[in-house]
This record gives C-alpha cells, sequence and structure tokens, in this order.
C-alpha cells in the first residue's frame, strides 16, 4: 500500500490509545517524496548546558513513494512514534537508536506482537530497483565494541553532521566519503544525527572506491588518488 496523511493520521491516534496511553500530543503530518526512507521524526534539537538535548518543533514524516505490506506501514509509524515519545518526553539516549529506543520496541513487539525493527529498512526489492547513480556525502562512523554504521548528509546539513556526528556517545571515529555507490540509496539522507548499522564487510566493499573527504574551514575536497 501507499501511504496517505489520512491513514497515517488515522493509525497514529489508533496507536497512540493503544500504545502510549494517549499522551503522544498531535503535531504536523508531510508526505514526502523521497525513496531512501520509510518514515521519519524531524524536529529542532538543541544541546542544553548540562550536556542534555531539548526538543522542539515536531513533524511526523513518511514517504508516499514506496509501495509496503500494510503491516511494514504501521510498523514505520509506530518506530516513529517511539522516537516522538522519547523526543517530546525530553528523555535522553545513548545513541540515534539506543538503549531506551530498543527496550521499547521489545515491550510493544511483545505486548501487541508486532515486528517493529530497530532500523527502518525499504523492501529488498526496492533497494533493487533504485539503481539512479547520484553522489552520496557519507561519514562511516566505528563504534565501540568495533561495530560500524553509517550516515549520508544532506548536503545542507553537511557541516552540522560533520561537528556533531563526533559527539555522539560510543562513536570512537568519523571518516567521511563521496561516493556514487548505489548501496547508499537505500539510507536517508539526514538532517540530524542518525546512525545506521552496517557490518565491516560492508563497509569496507562499498568504500573501496569512495574518495574521502578533508574539511577546510567552510568548505570540503575529495582527496584524488
Amino acid at each position: 500500500m501507499i501511504p496517505t496523511l489520512d491513514y497515517v493520521k488515522q493509525k497514529f491516534q489508533e496507536y497512540n490509545e493503544q500504545m502510549f496511553g494517549g499522551k503522544l500530543q498531535q503535531l504536523p503530518f508531510k508526505l514526502s517524496s523521497a525513496r531512501s526512507f520509510l518514515g521519519e521524526i524531524r524536529c529542532v534539537r538543541k544541546k542544553q548546558p548540562d550536556g542534555t538535548w531539548h526538543y522542539t518543533d515536531f513533524a511526523f514524516v513518511i514517504s508516499n513513494k514506496i509501495d509496503m505490506p500494510q503491516d511494514v506501514v504501521d510498523d514505520a509509524i509506530i518506530h516513529e512514534m517511539i522516537h516522538y515519545y522519547i523526543f517530546s518526553n525530553q528523555l535522553q539516549d545513548n545513541g540515534p537508536h539506543g538503549d531506551l529506543f530498543k527496550e521499547m520496541i521489545r515491550k510493544i513487539n511483545v505486548k501487541f506482537n508486532r515486528n517493529i525493527s530497530v532500523f527502518l529498512k525499504k523492501t529488498e526489492d526496492d533497494e533493487k530497483n533504485d539503481t539512479e547513480k547520484r553522489q552520496h556525502l557519507i561519514c562511516i562512523v566505528r563504534m565501540r565494541g568495533n561495530s560500524w554504521g553509517v550516515t549520508v548528509a544532506s548536503k545542507a546539513k553537511l557541516f552540522y553532521l560533520w561537528d556533531e556526528l563526533p559527539k555522539f556517545p560510543k562513536v570512537v571515529e568519523c571518516k567521511w566519503y563521496v561516493s556514487t555507490d548505489l548501496f547508499f540509496n537505500r539510507f536517508p539522507r539526514a538532517k540530524s544525527v542518525k546512525i545506521y548499522a552496517i557490518s565491516r564487510q560492508e563497509m569496507e566493499e562499498h568504500t573501496k572506491d569512495a574518495q574521502p573527504l578533508i574539511r577546510e574551514g567552510n568548505s570540503v575536497k575529495a582527496i584524488k588518488d
């Protein structure tokens, strides 16, 4: 199915009562033409003097360009509602999909027999069909425990993400590249800090032809061989 605004609003209200005790406030709902993500909560995030984050100006965004089974659409809606619950209650997690987020997913999946995943992904068919070659500004993130993640940056937020990604808990190292590898088509272009898990094998395979980026003030340039 292709999500509509009416459907998302209806399901938001239904799941708000069922899973969140009706405590989530209404917020703007928007459709996106992006094929790189299913849904996201957009907000303004400001760091407080005590090091915590304060979240305001929320919007619920879902793509209407990806045909998904209804249960996948609903799981995507609930996934974003969990983000919204954490942000709107000013709760502090230890990562974009940290321990608090994962525990809320676990409880909802068990109690309501859902299949919500930590990372929202397009279907395998969608990923295979997205063969448009385009340039990506990517950050490969090495985490504690030698795990790996990736952020594909929106061009408008490149410098913001360049500064903020290293500050996130468990981040050990960030390396930036420019790449046209189709592998990165599946990730949303981030406007806020979001790190998506990848394996070391995926990281090595899909950065072998990427060009490293260096920053010089308010500009970046690729390091050519």
